[in-house]
């Protein structure tokens, strides 16, 4: 065990003590043979170790202020979008002289909702910036999955999107954030919503699957649109890679990152219709 120990001069060492303990040829106990090591300055250096680590990744995270600021840009552009959107539904309910009470209640409870995600997802941001980490708890991924079918379903009515949903019973936890979360699998169907739009002879469709893996948990996304260029696939999860023409190429990059570190991986799967995108999040022990 290692302890603190004040020595005969007032000063408080760390101490590693090891004991084994001896036995008479009779097996009656004998005492303990072992040692005491002063392990303060290794104690030390593993303490600085730690501090210069912190630094140099908050210094990395400081020097990548460009990648954020063209993350923030594409994260917060979707809620503002939508609340722009309901924003004007709402203006034109009350200017129609018989405005419609339940409908403009929805709009402006989803305008509260975006307004909302957008002021977490720059919290997460914010706190990008700041030593110290994100508070992960125990998730639901279904749960998460059927929020995010909820922020959108007003984006899948517009362009005439379906989406559906098979979705594993009892799946186990998972530890995680959850407005990262969400982010990431509001980026991916956004992407699938973007690739069909494009799309006049095929079936407008989304599929999210979650499974259970035998450590870990699945979710996949897949569209049936026009799929990803081999040459692009490769590549796609790099920033500022991007297969839409007004795209800025930092929605995939962001959501690699958010689950990995979570753990996790988010990969591009062959399929042999549209595109599919997968991701794993290991199991809450």
């Amino acid at each position: 065990m290692e302890y603190h120990l004040r020595r005969h001069d007032g000063e408080f060492r760390w101490v590693l003590d090891i004991g084994v303990p001896r036995f008479n040829p009779d097996r009656s106990f004998a005492g303990y043979i072992g040692s005491c090591i002063d392990v303060t300055e290794r104690r030390q250096a593993e303490e600085q170790l730690g501090q210069a680590q912190e630094d140099l990744a908050r210094v990395t995270r400081l020097a990548a202020m460009g990648e954020l600021a063209a993350a923030i840009a594409h994260e917060v552009n979707q809620p503002l979008s939508a609340i722009v959107t309901n924003g004007n539904f709402s203006l034109r309910q009350l200017e129609s002289g018989d405005p419609n009470p339940a409908e403009l209640r929805a709009a402006i409870t989803e305008i509260v909702n975006d307004g909302t995600r957008a002021s977490a997802v720059i919290s997460r941001i914010r706190s990008l910036l700041m030593k110290g980490t994100l508070p992960r708890t125990e998730l639901e991924i279904n749960q998460i999955i059927q929020d995010v079918t909820i922020l959108l379903r007003n984006e899948l009515t517009r362009n005439h999107v379906l989406l559906r949903t098979e979705l594993a019973a009892d799946l186990p936890r998972v530890r995680g954030d959850a407005v990262e979360l969400q982010q990431v699998l509001i980026n991916l169907v956004m992407n699938a919503i973007e690739a069909l739009r494009t799309c006049t002879d095929k079936r407008r469709e989304i599929l999210i699957r979650s499974a259970k893996n035998p450590d870990s948990v699945l979710v996949q996304v897949q569209d049936f649109g026009p799929g990803i260029k081999p040459e692009l696939a490769d590549r796609i999860f790099e920033p500022f890679v991007t297969t839409k023409a007004e795209g800025i190429g930092m929605g995939l990059s962001i959501s690699r990152s958010i689950i990995e570190s979570h753990g996790g991986q988010l990969s591009i799967v062959p399929a042999s219709q549209g595109a599919l995108f997968q991701f794993t999040l290991p199991v809450s022990p």
